[in-house]
């Protein structure tokens, strides 16, 4: 099946249907919504609508709003039910939140976004603005910056793009050289934070679970996140990376009891 595009809209029926499924990952939409967000054709974007709606994938109520529907779910549980490193991290990081009062997070880097996949509140952070299953940009966040930093030597030229280099070539340059000198000091410090980038107010220290160059590792990270002044970072970078390291050789005992 062709994957090209044309006027920058996907020709695949699977990408476009994928389009239309992320948009709808935001919340209910009317068609002309859905139409307006993905920029598809009016009479494309309803036709895939109605057939998602017939398959289980969208549910459209009766004032012809879709959203997704209980396939989607079923699907998305059976995902989070089937990660083994899910798995391993959640009572970890339960024990942590419980143990020093913060909220933890574990977060993958996804076509150049934080997606959260896990989230545990700790009674000191106060309420905090992530969400499982959110997409933040991966270069404003903690855990998406030290995701980067140790893929940086082979990273695609989209996550280098990511930090948002503007239309001056002077000033992209610039921006290109700050971004790289924060890789290189993440790597060598083996943490990344993010101090209000990613939340206005709110700060966070991420650490990469494991190896940079094993499956667990670089594909994952934690982060601990609390309002700015009530977090000292420098200081939770050693507990966090003990917890990390916890989950990894949780996830490496896992993986040996299978063979």
């Amino acid at each position: 099946m062709s994957t090209s595009r044309t006027d920058g809209l996907p020709v695949s029926v699977v990408d476009r249907m994928s389009l239309v499924l992320e948009a709808l990952s935001t919340g209910p939409m009317t068609l002309a919504k859905v139409t307006a967000r993905t920029g598809l054709p009016r009479s494309s974007a309803h036709r895939l609508l109605e057939q998602l709606s017939n398959a289980g994938w969208l549910a459209r109520s009766p004032e012809q709003t879709y959203e997704l529907g209980l396939k989607a779910y079923e699907m998305g549980q059976a995902a989070l039910n089937q990660n083994r490193l899910l798995h391993q991290a959640r009572p970890v990081m339960q024990g942590f939140a419980q143990r020093i009062g913060y909220t933890i997070q574990l977060g993958v880097v996804d076509r150049d976004d934080t997606v959260y996949l896990a989230k545990v509140n700790g009674r000191a952070s106060g309420s905090t603005p992530t969400a499982v299953g959110q997409r933040v940009p991966a270069h404003l966040t903690a855990v998406g910056k030290v995701i980067m930093a140790y893929a940086a030597p082979a990273q695609p030229p989209s996550l280098r793009d990511a930090a948002g280099a503007p239309e001056d070539p002077a000033v992209a340059r610039s921006g290109a050289v700050r971004f790289d000198k924060e890789m290189a000091q993440i790597r060598d410090h083996g943490a990344a934070f993010d101090r209000g980038e990613a939340f206005p107010g709110i700060a966070c220290v991420g650490v990469s679970i494991g190896p940079p160059d094993h499956m667990y590792g670089n594909l994952a990270g934690l982060s601990v996140c609390a309002p700015i002044g009530a977090l000292d970072l420098q200081k939770m970078v050693a507990p966090l990376r003990v917890v990390a390291g916890e989950i990894w050789q949780r996830c490496v005992a896992t993986d040996l009891a299978r063979h």
